[in-house]
């Protein structure tokens, strides 16, 4: 009687290992996702919860829809976090993905998807979905630091055939801008006292620092030359205030915070320059 124990923990173990084993085989020899770099990933990050918002305002009478993998999105990305937002949201009350498609990604097989309106539609009716979401990427792509894309997204009513949502997103973005983003997201991890104190120190000390350079400009007695030295310690002052507030000029917060950051830098500035020419005085 006591073998069975035993024996049963050496079927168990045995079977683990054959499926540790073939798993290690799959993850090795089986089918792989292609990658999405971080360009693609942040610019489809800022352009998701666009057309969420926009889905908002369109979304009819449809409470409950089936979002379908978008065309030519191998890489799932755009897909699993257009889920993600609208979910989050609660723009639309989504149906959960299908067993076959948990699968398919656990696995990194291709999630089948669905780009016009007729196959959209039947798939809807199959899950028996009020509204069916479902889009096509024509292009996703970058180059350096700009990326672009173009993606169709539509919303449509199972029951009538009509589709409610139609729009189209053919975007593209220079290097200046992902740069930009780039910036936002790496202050992220700088809470806002830190660069707050940061800017203060810096904008207090650059003009001490070079105090000499201030007084020998002063010296000439120009208008002209006073006029250029506060402008270039008050543009640097206004570079780092646009990393104070993480590059990112997108709310009335940070554009209140980054004029009040250049209005008490040039004040200060000024109080700085006044001292100087009372020095050469």
């Amino acid at each position: 009687m006591l073998k069975w124990p035993f024996m049963l923990i050496s079927r168990l173990g045995a079977g683990g290992l054959i499926l540790y084993i073939a798993l290690l085989t799959w993850q090795n020899l089986g089918p792989h996702k292609p990658e999405i770099g971080p360009v693609r990933q942040e610019f489809a990050d800022k352009l998701i919860p666009t057309i969420v918002d926009d889905l908002r305002n369109s979304r009819g009478n449809i409470c409950q829809a089936a979002l379908l993998h978008f065309e030519n999105d191998p890489t799932d990305y755009f897909s699993n976090q257009f889920r993600a937002n609208v979910e989050n949201n609660g723009i639309l009350n989504l149906q959960d993905r299908t067993v076959g498609e948990k699968l398919a990604g656990v696995t990194n097989l291709p999630v089948k998807s669905y780009g016009s309106l007729d196959l959209a539609l039947s798939r809807g009716r199959q899950l028996g979905a009020q509204g069916v979401l479902f889009g096509t990427i024509h292009a996703f792509d970058s180059s350096g630091g700009a990326a672009n894309i173009d993606v169709e997204v539509y919303l449509a009513d199972v029951s009538t055939g009509l589709v409610v949502f139609s729009r189209r997103y053919n975007k593209d973005t220079g290097p200046f801008t992902m740069i930009a983003a780039n910036v936002e997201a790496a202050t992220k991890g700088f809470p806002w006292f830190q660069r707050l104190f940061g800017w203060l120190i810096a904008v207090l000390l650059m003009p001490v620092f070079s105090i000499a350079f201030v007084r020998t400009m002063v010296r000439k007695g120009s208008n002209r030359s006073n006029a250029f030295v506060l402008g270039i310690y008050t543009l640097a002052d206004a570079l780092l205030a646009w990393l104070l507030v993480g590059a990112a000029l997108t709310s009335w917060f940070t554009v209140s915070v980054f004029i009040i950051a250049i209005a008490v830098a040039f004040a200060y500035n000024i109080r700085l320059m006044s001292f100087a020419v009372k020095l050469e005085e």
